[in-house]
């Protein structure tokens, strides 16, 4: 990733609506400059919009995005009426620098209109934006923090989709799911199998598929997580025989040599 979506870890949303719309036959935005964040999906029907002058058709499967200042304008197609959800919003990423935040923005890595391809990945966008929809329409009182935590899973699928080229959403689906594995069983003994078991898939696969979303063999990514967790255990003063086994390490020998190997110390001098 880039320095601007790293940025974009941090963003807090602040949302101004959010609809499911159906259009009628009539339906359209006149002409006139937008001063929000705007991201709409399409799931059925077609409509012609512009951005800056610039005109497209879109229909199911496109997602269409306004910045701040962009010119708009749109209508649906009356003989295939356009249905869609659309969030309009603005949002900081607040930093601590210094001892003090600081409010940044990071531009969105979108373009005006995207295709997504990954069907996968589209059911799934779909599926929270109309959560997402429903929370807001809720009117309960914790509605702006349930609304954000799906804004941003939707946010972190958008911006992984568009950072990992060539990595479809089934894909990183399955890799999370072995990885949640990996976080409730990090102390047990597992093997290649067992992680290949839990999203049916064969192990050499698994081992391919793996390293392509993480860079990393599912091996090496449990041995990083087993080392993430000893350190907290390390700190909190247990000793290292103690540690090693907590972690799912039976060697502790291993343990040593794997622990010195990320953190170029051995777990005693840590």
């Amino acid at each position: 990733m880039t320095a601007g979506t790293d940025l974009l870890q941090n963003i807090n949303p602040h949302f101004y609506h959010i609809v499911e719309r159906v259009c009628t036959p009539m339906w359209k935005i006149e002409s006139q400059k937008f001063n929000l964040h705007n991201i709409i999906l399409i799931y059925d029907g077609t409509t012609e919009f512009c951005c800056n002058d610039e005109r497209f058709q879109a229909s199911r499967g496109n997602l269409i995005y306004y910045k701040p200042g962009d010119m708009r304008w749109a209508k649906t197609n009356p003989h295939n009426l356009m249905k869609c959800y659309a969030v309009d919003f603005a949002y900081t990423c607040p930093v601590l620098s210094n001892g003090a935040w600081e409010l940044l923005e990071s531009p969105l890595p979108l373009n005006t209109c995207e295709t997504i391809g990954d069907n996968y990945l589209f059911q799934r966008l779909l599926a929270l934006f109309d959560e997402l929809y429903k929370a807001w329409l809720s009117g309960r009182s914790n509605r702006i923090i349930r609304c954000r935590s799906i804004f941003l899973e939707i946010l972190n699928l958008i911006l992984t989709w568009k950072t990992e080229e060539g990595i479809n959403y089934d894909k990183i689906r399955k890799v999370e799911k072995v990885i949640a594995f990996m976080t409730q069983n990090y102390s047990k003994q597992i093997s290649l199998s067992e992680l290949g078991s839990v999203v049916h898939i064969n192990p050499s696969y698994l081992g391919t598929l793996f390293r392509e979303v993480t860079g990393k063999t599912p091996i090496d990514y449990l041995i990083s997580m087993r080392i993430s967790k000893a350190k907290e255990l390390l700190k909190d003063g247990l000793q290292v025989g103690e540690v090693s086994g907590r972690v799912g390490f039976n060697d502790i020998f291993y343990f040593s040599k794997c622990f010195k190997k990320a953190e170029g110390i051995p777990p005693s001098k840590f």
